[in-house]
């Protein structure tokens, strides 16, 4: 297998890690905790991504050290740092939940 073509879809995991972040972050405030979010599920997954990428790039630096030895093996060599991208997810539907006045979804 070529670099450019390893590179490629160690890059594609990484964006794929991410998703998975974002999306289990909507979950947990949309069907676990019955936050009503802008937009359903779909807004909270797109706000869970984004916080997800940046809180993997800011909180990258400083949590490295510690999650390298116990994630590693999940994310095998795609520089992803789950545990930064997880509060960042969180952090951003937290501040999106405050904004919408943490409303309770309405139960049909």
């Amino acid at each position: 297998m070529s670099e450019e073509l390893r590179s490629f879809l160690l890059m594609i995991k990484a964006i794929a890690i991410y998703l998975a972040l974002g999306a289990l972050v909507a979950a947990i405030f949309y069907h676990i905790k019955r936050r009503d979010l802008f937009a359903g599920y779909i807004g909270g997954l797109v706000v869970g991504v984004i916080g997800a990428l940046i809180g993997g790039f800011i909180l990258d630096k400083i949590f490295y050290d510690i999650t390298v030895k116990i994630l590693e093996f999940m994310s095998r060599g795609a520089g992803v740092n789950m545990i930064a991208g997880f509060l960042g997810a969180y952090a951003a539907l937290y501040i999106m939940n405050r904004l919408n006045h943490n409303k309770e979804r309405k139960k049909y």
